[in-house]
């Protein structure tokens, strides 16, 4: 069965499978736009007319369009070391190694 995009103006509010977008939009009383499982259809994402956004994770990234992606305002560092975003900082913050022992 297909998946859909619920949508509100550029929003995806939920997703829904249904045997087809009419039946979609009578269940939800949205817009439906169906996607693929490659697509980033996700609640809290956006559709720009032709592709899927994933939701924002930090208010400081920005969205690199051609790609879907977010890009945090500082590239992560390339040591090969374990970092999360500090959102406060707006830099990465050293974090142990989660696969390490």
């Amino acid at each position: 069965m297909p998946n859909f995009a619920v949508i509100d103006g550029n929003n995806v509010i939920n997703t829904i499978t249904a045997e087809s977008k009419q039946i979609a939009e009578e269940v939800t009383g949205k817009p439906c736009i169906e996607y693929q499982s490659t697509d980033k259809a996700e609640l809290g994402g956006t559709y720009n007319g032709t592709k899927f956004f994933p939701k924002q994770p930090f208010p400081s990234y920005t969205l690199d369009e051609e790609n879907a992606i977010w890009l945090a305002p500082v590239e992560y560092p390339k040591d090969g070391n374990f970092y999360i975003w500090n959102e406060d900082k707006l830099n990465w913050d050293l974090t142990p190694n989660p696969y390490k022992n």
